[in-house]
């Protein structure tokens, strides 16, 4: 198992919008629904009201790298929409 977790900065204003994208648009839905994610957690920053955290455990870099491809990964993308101005993204292999 491997943890992606991937911090997002999104337009100041439009927080509310993107997290009830994610939440109630389907976007987080989508991610789950990918072959080899075994769980998703979302979160909004405390210090930084215009960061969200995704936290996605996948079975494997394979599993991962082959989900991109996919539809429930393109709609979960989707989600996303004009909201995302920057981000990071690691692997972590949390034994």
């Amino acid at each position: 198992m491997i943890t992606e977790i991937a911090t997002i900065t999104i337009s100041e204003g439009d927080e509310a919008a993107f997290e009830a994208n994610m939440r109630e648009g389907g976007g987080l839905a989508a991610l789950a629904a990918c072959a080899g994610v075994l769980g998703v957690r979302f979160g909004q920053g405390i210090e930084n009201r215009s960061h969200f955290t995704f936290v996605v455990d996948w079975e494997s870099m394979d599993s991962h790298a082959s989900a991109r491809d996919s539809e429930s990964f393109k709609n979960f993308r989707a989600a996303f929409g004009p909201y995302g101005i920057g981000g990071t993204m690691e692997h972590f292999d949390l034994r």
